[in-house]
Parts: C-alpha cells; sequence; structure tokens
C-alpha cells in the first residue's frame, strides 16, 4: 500500500513539474508572433478516460507547410490516469481553401497511473491527422492520433489555436 501512495505521490509532482514547464514554455512562445497557442480535450479510447491539454505551433520552414507541435495532455479515468508529453511534427497538405488538413508524428513519453498497479513510464510513437480552421484569431482544429507503446492508446481531440 505504500508502494502505491509513493507512485500516486510521485506521479503527482511529475504532472505539477510538467504543468509549470509547459506554461512556462508556452508564455514564452506567445511573446513571438509565428508562434501559436492550443487548447485540446479529448477521449483517451483505449483507458476509457478524458483528457485535457496544452501545445505550441510553430512553422519550422519558410512555405508554412511543416510545423513542430509539442504539447502536453493529462487523462482522468475510471481505470487510469495518464499524462502525456509529446513532440510531434507534423505536414500541411496543400489545400485551397480555409481549413488545413495535416499528417505527422513524433515521440511520446506516457506516465500511466493504473487503480491497481504501480505508475508506469513508457516511450512511444506518435502518428496523427487532423483539420483546422486557417482563418481568424482563433481557430478550431481536430484530430486522431494512435499512440504506439507498450500502453498504446487511440485519442480523438478537438481544440483550438490562437
Amino acid at each position: 500500500m505504500h508502494k502505491l501512495h509513493s507512485a500516486r505521490a510521485a506521479l503527482r509532482i511529475t504532472i505539477l513539474v510538467l504543468l509549470c514547464g509547459a506554461g512556462s514554455v508556452m508564455g514564452a512562445a506567445v511573446s513571438h508572433a509565428a508562434v501559436d497557442t492550443d487548447l485540446r480535450a479529448g477521449v483517451f479510447m483505449d483507458a476509457d478516460a478524458v483528457g485535457i491539454g496544452a501545445g505550441v505551433l510553430t512553422p519550422v520552414t519558410r512555405d508554412n507547410r511543416w510545423y513542430f507541435n509539442p504539447n502536453m495532455e493529462v487523462a482522468a479515468g475510471s481505470r487510469e490516469n495518464i499524462v502525456t508529453m509529446n513532440g510531434d511534427f507534423h505536414y500541411d497538405i496543400p489545400q485551397r481553401s480555409s481549413v488545413s488538413v495535416w499528417m505527422g508524428g513524433g515521440p511520446a513519453v506516457l506516465v500511466t497511473d493504473p487503480n491497481d498497479r504501480p505508475a508506469h513510464t513508457d516511450l512511444g510513437l506518435n502518428l496523427l491527422t487532423g483539420v483546422g480552421g486557417t482563418q481568424g484569431s482563433v481557430r478550431p482544429f481536430a484530430q486522431l492520433k494512435g499512440v504506439v507503446a507498450d500502453q498504446g492508446q487511440v485519442v480523438l481531440q478537438g481544440g483550438v489555436r490562437f
């Protein structure tokens, strides 16, 4: 029982440190004109959990087709809680409209805290596709993400970028 409480305390500390770090990165990123911030919510289907998260979106090429989108998510479910830290890149498929379609991937770190076992850290690979608005100061988006890992996940997300 003591190990379970220690694992949960360690997870809470990890979440707090990550949230502070993500807030610092996003605060610095907002001051740069080419960088967008995003807020997201989603369903972690394999864990039967609901999550929230945030990230930054910055172009890495002059033609604004390749983007770096580091983000973090925290999900709570009846069977387990999950924290993910992601270093996603995606490519915007050229469109002639006010909608962007993308595909991408990147490394992921998942910290899973099941109700009946100790917390577990897992490294994985995100594979994602999405669609989002390109015009206006607040732009909605939707994304489907698969996390290839020992404790893999399928995540359906929606959010806004600003």
